[in-house]
């Protein structure tokens, strides 16, 4: 590691000039980050901020004052008073010969590559790179299309053995998956025998990959990187709410990446995470309402969908009384939909009677992956979706409809028919309404069912298990006819004679924050794109 002192004498910051602009930092900063720091670009490959340093590219060769050769940036721990230059005609021949040595053996294969419009080493070619080269030799060729396991397939030609993925694996991970294989210009990356790529957040060395070496087998030749929208959102496969990417096209989802929280993902996901979102690009989907007629579900429009539900509730309320009915919401859903399911049970129907699943449960481990395989276990219990006064629990629930005295259940993401027990109850109740995103057992039970929408087709929030609320957005247009939940459920309580205002999620965001004192405060506004931690 070059320099001398971390810190100065009296425990002030060090302070240091590039390019002749200063800029004082903390103790043990690096010369990349304090060039970040000024908006003063130094390129680099094998340099990531949460893997350990090692220098091994020399991409990020600068000029330090004092010291006679150009030194790393990255393994450069700033010292008070340090001068670095990071143009000089030395620098910029250094960099020029760095990326001339890469692109020896490279296959300049960018036309098909996978990595094209988001490629490190194209863009710095272009930048700082030499016109041309002196090698007139065959180039070296090596294995392509390896699959290193279920996901990720490796190119070994276009690899500039960089060695983020094999640090990676070994120092964020903890698995010694990744090695480093012969010397030289025959120098590979590939998995040590007898194993594989396997661990359960291999892809993210797709994500760190600064060329096309890595891809997965998933987005593999799927779409050119320039067509994608990018949406900010959150993963919905577990209680974390790891920050992610939406990436879209032709209003399917292409792919998902983790996006930068250091509260939350830091810069990583789960495998479990980044390829659970085929259900959204389903074809089966729920697409239009149904209501059953003459034993048949049988499409009809959102009027008389509304209708028909509003009609059947309220007579079953004005027959039985509001205790007949009850209701049962999902850890799945946003915090704005279960705030409104809640005020549609409790407060427009008048009901006691609800109640929301336990979260399914998974594995768990000490980074990332949470036992609770919902996004909103916590927003659900913050939200008060449980029995009101003598009301009825899940299984009280149950047992009501076997008793009778329990004639109606609205049921939101929730498939309960998978359950043989409560399939057998579903059949005797006078009025099943199901609002869902994909056919279940439990829709084909129902007497009217109501196309919601996935979470990359709406907005609203969630609360992961350490109390963030955090923020999804729209990145496609709802399937079909479907419609996020919170509109539903507003125009089901408007046909029940309730008059809510809410024209967007923001507003019954803003609303919770006046109602619910945990949440006291929180607006999408607030929220911003990294969330905002509650008491």
């Amino acid at each position: 590691m070059c320099g001398g002192r971390a810190r100065t004498e009296d425990g002030k910051m060090p302070t240091v000039t590039i390019d002749d602009r200063e800029v004082t930092v903390e103790p043990g900063t690096n010369l990349i980050q304090a060039a970040e720091q000024l908006g003063i670009e130094i390129p680099y490959f094998c340099y990531h901020p949460k893997l350990q340093v090692e220098a091994n590219c020399r991409m990020c060769l600068v000029k330090v004052e004092k010291i006679p050769k150009p030194v790393p940036a990255c393994s450069t721990v700033v010292t008070d008073g340090m001068v670095v230059s990071t143009k000089t005609p030395e620098v910029e021949k250094a960099r020029q010969g760095v990326l001339e040595f890469i692109l020896i053996n490279h296959p300049l294969d960018c036309p098909i590559c996978d990595q094209a419009g988001e490629c490190v080493l194209q863009e710095y070619t272009h930048d700082f790179g030499p016109g041309g080269s002196r090698f007139n030799e065959e180039k070296v060729h090596k294995p392509k299309k390896v699959p290193l396991g279920p996901h990720v397939v490796f190119d070994a030609e276009r690899c500039i053995v960089c060695t983020r993925c094999v640090r990676f694996c070994r120092d964020v991970v903890g698995e010694e998956e990744l090695g480093i294989f012969h010397r030289g210009d025959r120098q590979v990356i590939d998995v040590f025998p007898g194993k594989e790529l396997r661990n359960k957040y291999s892809a993210n060395v797709v994500d760190i990959c600064p060329v096309g070496a890595l891809t997965t087998r998933e987005f593999r030749f799927r779409t050119r990187v320039w067509f994608l929208q990018s949406t900010e959102s959150i993963c919905t496969g577990c209680s974390n709410g790891c920050n992610i990417w939406v990436d879209t096209y032709q209003n399917k989802i292409q792919r998902l990446r983790p996006r930068i929280n250091e509260a939350v993902n830091e810069h990583w996901m789960c495998d479990a995470g980044r390829f659970g979102f085929e259900y959204v690009n389903r074809n089966d989907r729920l697409k239009t309402p149904l209501v059953r007629q003459r034993d048949q579900l049988l499409p009809v429009t959102w009027d008389e969908a509304l209708l028909w539900c509003a009609e059947a509730l309220q007579g079953l309320q004005n027959a039985y009384g509001p205790t007949a009915l009850a209701g049962i919401g999902s850890t799945r859903s946003t915090n704005e939909e279960l705030f409104l399911f809640r005020r549609l049970i409790r407060e427009v129907i008048g009901s006691p009677n609800l109640d929301v699943p336990p979260p399914p449960q998974g594995d768990e481990d000490n980074f990332l992956i949470r036992k609770d395989k919902a996004p909103n276990a916590r927003g659900a219990a913050d939200l008060d979706c449980r029995p009101g006064a003598n009301g009825l629990d899940l299984e009280g629930i149950r047992d009501g409809i076997r008793t009778g005295t329990v004639k109606g259940l609205y049921v939101v993401q929730e498939d309960l028919a998978a359950d043989p027990a409560w399939r057998e109850a579903l059949g005797q109740l006078e009025l099943l309404v199901v609002q869902d995103i994909l056919p279940t057992d439990t829709t084909k039970l129902a007497h009217v069912v109501l196309p919601g929408a996935s979470f990359a087709e709406k907005e609203g929030t969630f609360t992961n298990h350490s109390r963030r609320v955090q923020r999804i957005r729209r990145a496609l247009k709802p399937f079909g006819l479907s419609k996020p939940d919170w509109e539903i459920l507003r125009d089901v309580a408007n046909r029940l004679g309730a008059a809510w205002p809410y024209v967007s999620a923001a507003m019954i965001t803003e609303e919770i924050g006046r109602q619910v004192a945990a949440y006291q405060g929180v607006t999408y506004e607030k929220a911003g794109s990294l969330g905002i931690a509650i008491e």
